[in-house]
């Protein structure tokens, strides 16, 4: 059994996290750490945790004696707690994903189980790479069109989301140069939020450098997602048929040289918490969806 401690325990991720962890069978969360509310009972604050811990302050020493730390803070915050902790590490931040092992288990997860400390990728990040990857040498260009819930700007969001489609940071929106960085080309980008709490569309639209069947793209899709938690749809997918869970699902159609790829996930969960979990099943040696399913 493991010891986890999480950092940044009182935010939807950090929260999500200590819950999907409260049913694995080689993991034990036994810290969690939130500045605001350190000395309060978990279960208090966040009544469907079943835990009688209390959240702590950061302790680097306390963190130290756990086998993994989640940290869930702000960015620009999981920099400095890295460089200090000793143990293992998954950053569920944007501080390492240019830097340090990128945790996308479908396309690296062999580099995971090797690494110290695992960057687990942005929600829109993982939902734009996991519709273009496959296809990535075929591409001549791609616009993502994303549309998220609004956990995704956590508790403290400032948008006004009733009744509402807000598009934001049209050309410099921080995970536009994640994704581009591990496509390896220029793309657009455009993120929305819309008036759901949870749930992530991804609509990619890709020129692709020849004609190319459906038959031969459904081959190149279906090999790379076999067994792992990015399945393949006949159907064109929705939000509803991810929420809660550790999948994302992915289907397109094409016409000549045009593809278009719509993938959806849940924002907190394979865009952020269930993933991470997943990195930590592979750096540990569980299997990879253990906690999840």
């Amino acid at each position: 059994m493991i010891s986890v401690g999480i950092v940044g325990g009182s935010g939807y991720t950090g929260e999500k996290i200590a819950k999907l962890l409260e049913s694995h069978k080689g993991a034990k969360v036994e810290m969690i750490c939130s500045q605001t509310s350190a000395g309060k009972k978990v279960n208090e604050i966040l009544p469907e945790l079943k835990t009688d811990l209390l959240f702590s302050p950061i302790d680097i020493d306390a963190l130290n004696k756990m086998d993994c730390v989640f940290l869930a803070v702000p960015h620009g915050a999981a920099k400095e707690l890295a460089s200090k902790l000793t143990c293992k590490v998954i950053d569920l931040t944007a501080d390492h994903r240019s830097t340090h092992t990128y945790g996308l288990p479908e396309f690296n997860s062999t580099e995971i189980q090797n690494a110290k400390l695992v960057a687990n990728p942005g929600c829109y990040a993982t939902a734009c790479l996991l519709a273009a990857l496959p296809v990535k040498d075929k591409i001549d260009s791609v616009v993502f069109d994303c549309i998220s819930g609004y956990s995704g700007g956590g508790k403290t969001s400032k948008y006004d989301y009733e009744e509402n489609i807000i598009a934001y940071s049209l050309v410099n929106h921080f995970h536009k140069s994640e994704i581009q960085d591990k496509l390896g080309m220029k793309v657009s980008f455009t993120p929305h939020v819309v008036n759901a709490f949870n749930g992530l569309m991804c609509t990619a639209h890709i020129t692709l450098k020849e004609e190319t069947s459906k038959a031969e793209l459904s081959e190149l899709y279906s090999a790379k997602y076999a067994s792992t938690l990015t399945q393949v749809s006949e159907t064109i997918p929705c939000t509803k048929e991810v929420l809660n869970s550790p999948f994302c699902k992915i289907s397109f159609e094409v016409n000549e040289k045009e593809l278009v790829v719509v993938s959806v996930l849940d924002n907190l969960m394979k865009g952020a918490a269930s993933q991470a979990i997943q990195n930590m099943n592979l750096l540990f040696g569980f299997d990879q969806k253990e906690g999840l399913l």
